[in-house]
C-alpha cells in the first residue's frame, strides 16, 4: 500500500479545476475573447483528457504494485480488489460531478465514445511508458496553449495598431477647404480594405 500511495503522490497531478478554474483559464485570453464558445470547449477538453489520463495512471499504478509478490499478499490483493470497486464507485460519481462544474453539459454521444476508446486503449502500460505518454500530452497541449496565445496577441496588436491608425487621422479646422476629394475617398476605400483584412483574419483565428 504504501509503494502504490507513494507513486500515486509522485505520478498522479491533480485534476484541472483543482490548479486552474475556469475563471482563471478565461483570463488568459484577450478580454475580446473571454466570453467566445470555444474558449469553454476548450478548457472542458483539457478537464476530461486530464481527468481521464490521472484514472489511466491510477489503474497501471494498480497493476505494478499487484505484480510485486515480495510486497503483497494474497489477503492485500483481496482488500486492494474490495478498495477498487469502492473506488470506482466514487470515480462515478466523480465523472457526474465533472460534467457539472463550472455549468459543463454532459459530454455529447461522440464525444463519451471517443474517451471511452482512450480509456480502452493499452490497459497494461508500463509505468515507463505511461509517464512518456504524459510528457507528450503535456508538450502537445503547452504547444496548443502557446500557439493560441501567439494569434491572440497577434489579434490584439492588429487592433491596436488599427485604433492608432485612427487616432492619428486629423480632421482640418476647415474641413472644406482644400479637401481633395479623390484622394480623401482612395484613403477612405484604404482603411476600409485594412478593416476588412483585420476582420477576416480575426474570423480565421477563432475557427
Amino acid at each position: 500500500m504504501k509503494e502504490k500511495e507513494l507513486l500515486a503522490s509522485f505520478l498522479v497531478g491533480s485534476e484541472l479545476h483543482d490548479s486552474v478554474s475556469f475563471t482563471k483559464f478565461t483570463s488568459y485570453f484577450p478580454a475580446n475573447l473571454r466570453t467566445h464558445p470555444e474558449v469553454k470547449d476548450l478548457y472542458r477538453a483539457y478537464m476530461t483528457s486530464r481527468h481521464n489520463v490521472r484514472n489511466k495512471v491510477k489503474r497501471n499504478i494498480e497493476i505494478e504494485a499487484r505484480r510485486n509478490p515480495f510486497y503483497i499478499s494474497p489477503q492485500q490483493v483481496q482488500e486492494q480488489e474490495r478498495e477498487r470497486e469502492r473506488d470506482g464507485r466514487k470515480e462515478e460519481e466523480r465523472d457526474d460531478e465533472l460534467m457539472a462544474l463550472e455549468g459543463f453539459d454532459e459530454l455529447e454521444p461522440e464525444d463519451m465514445d471517443y474517451y471511452m476508446e482512450l480509456d480502452d486503449v493499452d490497459k497494461h502500460l508500463t509505468l515507463d511508458k505511461a509517464i512518456q505518454e504524459l510528457a507528450v500530452a503535456e508538450k502537445i497541449y503547452k504547444k496548443e496553449v502557446e500557439k493560441l496565445e501567439r494569434e491572440c496577441t497577434a489579434i490584439a496588436q492588429e487592433f491596436q495598431d488599427l485604433d492608432l491608425e485612427v487616432n492619428s487621422v486629423k480632421v482640418p479646422s476647415q474641413p472644406f477647404e482644400g479637401v481633395n476629394e479623390a484622394a480623401l475617398a482612395s484613403d477612405l476605400q484604404s482603411l476600409i480594405a485594412m478593416c476588412d483584412a483585420l476582420t477576416s483574419e480575426a474570423a480565421n483565428a477563432k475557427k
